[in-house]
């Protein structure tokens, strides 16, 4: 049976409520950092400008808000490297916290990190992004079935998975969203892109955004160290209301 994972969901509400009862009064903005993006149509540089949250000036002063050209940002703490990845997928966002080899992701390996990271991902559900929309679906998010039953009936496909990791620990957001925490050492949904599985527990949100009968999917997956594990509620609640 799985275990009904509560408190972040608890400690992500009061945080976001606090943060709105508090807008405009003590807040700091955070800086903004430009990331690299590679894909489709190649490499594209950093963007110089873009507009960045306000935060309580003690939250803002360990985070910066990164983003490449194509796709939303993410806040992350200060100081880490960043790239983006686009395609007719989506688009994707990784910011590690030392530098790597980003064009590992291109070879025939792929990129795996077991870094401290913070990853983005927006997949399509009209296009070949579907995929990673009906795991969502499968997995976590049932009132979505309709979407599968459309885009890959009568497809030869390889068999979806039929609930959630089993190792992951997790809340159901609402019919459209749900939060999780994939623990140290263990595959699960943080792990299910970039991030390999380290000492270090990853928290998660995904949600369907968009028509029913096509949505697209908005994922954000948080693996920080211990002294900055008090701020992946502020990564992730920004990362949610970035997606709407």
């Amino acid at each position: 049976m799985r275990t009904l994972y509560i408190a972040p969901i608890l400690i992500l509400l009061v945080s976001s409520s606090a943060m709105s009862r508090s807008h405009n009064v003590n807040q700091a903005s955070v800086p903004f950092v430009g990331c690299r993006s590679d894909g489709q149509l190649g490499p594209r540089p950093a963007p110089k400008r873009h507009l960045t949250p306000h935060l309580l000036p003690k939250i803002a002063q360990k985070l910066a808000f990164y983003a490449a050209a194509d796709g939303q940002g993410v806040l992350a703490p200060r100081g880490w490297k960043c790239f983006g990845f686009y395609g007719s997928n989506g688009q994707g966002l990784i910011v590690t916290s030392q530098s790597v080899d980003f064009r590992k992701f291109f070879s025939a390996n792929g990129f795996t990190t077991k870094l401290n990271a913070v990853e983005l991902s927006y997949n399509y559900g009209g296009t070949s992004g579907r995929w990673a929309v009906a795991h969502a679906i499968t997995r976590y998010l049932p009132a979505y079935r309709k979407f599968i039953q459309t885009n890959f009936d009568g497809l030869e496909v390889g068999p979806l998975p039929k609930g959630p990791y089993p190792h992951d620990v997790l809340v159901r957001h609402s019919a459209n969203a749900v939060r999780y925490v994939t623990p140290p050492f263990t595959a699960g949904e943080g792990t299910s892109w970039m991030l390999s599985p380290s000492s270090r527990p990853i928290q998660g949100f995904a949600t369907l955004l968009g028509d029913v009968k096509e949505p697209n999917l908005s994922k954000v997956n948080v693996r920080l160290p211990e002294a900055y594990e008090d701020l992946a509620d502020v990564i992730i609640d920004n990362a949610r209301r970035e997606a709407n």
